[in-house]
């Protein structure tokens, strides 16, 4: 079954190359190109916590894209405590509503580590699968990669390769939200990025997620963007997240890994 998705997977993503080379990303750490002015985001608590992780991208990037984002569309698709292919239908529903220029695709907080062997391989499946739905409708997918537990920042280094991995395997991009909070807690350990469960995002958590969204999608600082509305969050705690996104991003496209 698994090798039958990847071998379609593969022929859509071929296809799809021929058509619109900019769909299919050289390399999981390769900037962006072409337009991200519809954005679709499939996710679950994680996404959803903090009045939506894609109204904060929007308010932020209203902020700092020019004519204030006119044009632009970020929309949110979440499941509570969702797994990625439990989406399935809600992609294939969305892209017939209207075209999207990028998916974002969130697995379940650890799915893409499970001690599970069964949950790992269904991950895989699902993405395998929804990669080539996406594609097919020339679609650019970007992969949120999911941060560690509070109690378990080990998770860091086994999410990243995780996430790396499966965007090797379908032609996508990588948004390392995981590692921003990873470098954020080294940089700025007075800034709580977790809800009190130790899992879910603060509204800081949030805000820096969207900074990562945002300096992924469209290959800018977030740095002088908003702070997120509706929230007492200081000016000093959105610039530090905002610049911890920046370096992160910037730094991960350096990298070989």
């Amino acid at each position: 079954m698994k090798k039958a998705l990847y071998l379609l997977a593969s022929c859509l993503c071929m296809t799809t190359f021929v058509h619109a080379e900019t769909i299919i990303a050289p390399s999981p750490q390769a900037v962006i190109s072409g337009p991200s002015k519809t954005v679709a985001l499939y996710g679950n608590s994680y996404t959803h916590y903090n009045n939506n992780l894609n109204t904060r991208l929007r308010d932020l990037a209203r902020s700092l894209l020019p004519d204030g984002g006119k044009g632009y569309a970020w929309r949110g698709i979440t499941i509570s405590s969702g797994h990625l292919g439990w989406h399935i239908p809600n992609l294939a529903f969305q892209n017939n509503l209207q075209p999207w220029d990028t998916v974002i695709f969130q697995g379940n907080s650890t799915e893409t580590i499970s001690a599970k062997a069964a949950t790992r391989a269904s991950f895989t499946e699902s993405a395998i699968k929804m990669a080539a739905m996406a594609h097919k409708a020339n679609e650019k997918v970007v992969w949120f990669m999911t941060w560690a537990r509070k109690d378990k920042p080990e998770q860091t280094e086994k999410l990243k390769r995780a996430y790396l991995d499966i965007a090797r395997q379908t032609g996508g991009y990588v948004a390392p939200v995981g590692l921003a909070f990873a470098a954020s807690l080294q940089q700025h350990p007075e800034i709580n990025l977790y809800h009190s469960d130790g899992n879910h995002p603060s509204l800081a958590g949030s805000y820096l997620a969207a900074c990562v969204l945002f300096a992924t999608l469209y290959n800018q600082s977030p740095v002088g963007g908003a702070l997120p509305v509706d929230s007492d969050m200081k000016e000093p705690t959105a610039r530090a997240l905002q610049q911890t996104a920046w370096e992160v991003v910037t730094a991960f496209r350096q990298q070989n890994l």
